[in-house]
């Protein structure tokens, strides 16, 4: 075992320094490649995770009778948690509405009737369950009126298509670098080679034992790449989100990372069992 191991180290080592520019330029290749895979992917992240914010953000305003009592009120905000597709539920005293109104003003609001309404603002899932709570809310006693911002919920539905292109496009241009990657990995040194490795094939060596370097570089230089390329995004990921201003609201690096690593485990995982079908030679 230790002979056959010590074997094709020499075998491994003679391969290298024999094709060492080439060696060189393939895994820088893989790096980048990895490197702009995780660009990819984790933009594709931020963009999902984005819209799945805005699908959580869609508003209406619920305002009450000027009569109802504090236990009307109370009733009311548990009848609304009760609605599918309640996100989140606000309590806007008309008091203290009122106060901040006129402080923002500058004017006092002494001996000035309130005509401000006891009042939630309500965020559901998406519009659907906006106009649902909106028509089951209406009938509710104590409720006055129920409104929806039309012009915002326009501009949400907007800005979850542009997201949602987006998405597509960056799924389509993350192809490019696992093709990279994989015309790297068939174009490599066994295809550089193929005349040795079937003139070795002919003299009656094993096809097993002739291949086997070539999966175990091909192997480690893929892995090697992959988590190469995979911390130089992270470390510039971070270096981007901390410096550059207005950049807080994309995900966390621990978050970009956890991603990132499950992917570069996946991969690696599989790809030694692909890269038996990316060598093919005669025999």
């Amino acid at each position: 075992m230790f002979k056959k191991i010590r074997q094709m180290n020499t075998e491994i080592n003679e391969l290298i320094q024999k094709n060492i520019t080439y060696y060189t330029l393939s895994f820088t290749t893989l790096i980048f490649a990895f490197l702009f895979f995780n660009i990819s992917v984790i933009s594709i992240y931020n963009i999902y995770q984005s819209n799945k914010t805005l699908n959580k953000s869609y508003t209406l305003s619920v305002y009450m009778n000027n009569n109802v009592s504090q236990n009307s009120i109370e009733k009311i905000e548990k009848n609304i948690l009760n609605l599918d597709g309640i996100e989140q539920i606000s309590y806007i005293n008309k008091e203290l509405a009122f106060k901040k109104l006129a402080d923002q003003l500058g004017l006092s609001n002494r001996g000035i009737g309130n005509p401000l309404l006891n009042s939630f603002i309500l965020k559901t899932e998406g519009e659907k369950n906006l106009n649902q709570a909106k028509v089951i809310i209406d009938e509710i006693d104590g409720v006055k009126e129920v409104v929806i911002n039309q012009k915002t919920i326009s501009t949400l539905d907007e800005k979850i298509k542009r997201n949602n292109k987006l998405l597509i496009g960056l799924l389509l241009i993350t192809l490019l670098p696992i093709k990279i990657m994989i015309f790297n990995i068939m174009h490599s040194s066994v295809v550089s080679q193929t005349h040795d490795i079937e003139a070795k094939l002919y003299l009656g060596m094993e096809k097993r034992e002739i291949l086997r370097p070539y999966y175990f570089i091909n192997n480690i230089k893929f892995i090697s790449a992959a988590i190469i390329g995979s911390l130089t995004f992270l470390n510039l990921y971070e270096f981007i989100r901390s410096e550059i201003a207005g950049l807080n609201y994309i995900v966390p690096t621990i978050q970009a990372g956890i991603v990132v690593g499950i992917i570069i485990i996946l991969v690696s995982l599989i790809f030694p069992f692909v890269s038996f079908n990316l060598i093919k030679v005669k025999r």
